[in-house]
């Protein structure tokens, strides 16, 4: 695990791709090492997550389907700070609230800015979209790479 005491500089990369409807989504590769992060075997997934992949937002699920340590430390001060700034459910009821939990497309940079993340991190934000049960349906799944991650060992 890398050392998070260093100064966050720079934005958080963040960069939205939006594909053709109907076409599947793509086979994530770390763009560091080049490892494949989720296999696909008899029709499941299978996470495959290298050292650099610091999370995976599922669009389908609207959850964190992976977290690494570190940006599972990462998410809980964070959410400690919110408990911190909002102590009760009536303060948890409000648009305030909302605003600062959410992780919502445009909002995904600057929440991973307020956990520590900086210009080292780039977040791939994937839109997909296809029919289902007769009606047109879109996802965005988001890959989190940390270049903050890299050993020396990873240099080609």
């Amino acid at each position: 695990m890398q050392d998070n005491a260093f100064p966050v500089a720079g934005q958080v990369g963040y960069v939205a791709i939006e594909q053709p409807f109907g076409v599947q989504p793509p086979k994530v590769h770390c763009p560091i090492c080049g490892q494949q992060q989720f296999v696909e075997r008899d029709d499941e997934y299978l996470e495959t997550p290298c050292e650099h992949l610091a999370f995976v937002f599922g669009g389908d699920e609207d959850e964190f389907v992976y977290a690494s340590a570190d940006f599972t430390e990462r998410f809980a001060r964070f959410d400690a700070e919110l408990d911190a700034r909002f102590p009760d459910e009536a303060s948890r009821g409000g648009e305030d609230y909302e605003e600062a939990s959410s992780f919502y497309r445009d909002l995904f940079p600057r929440r991973l800015a307020e956990m520590g993340y900086g210009a080292h991190l780039l977040a791939l934000r994937i839109t997909y979209g296809g029919m289902a049960e007769g009606s047109p349906v879109w996802f965005s799944d988001v890959y989190g790479f940390d270049y903050a991650a890299i050993r020396e060992d990873d240099a080609p």
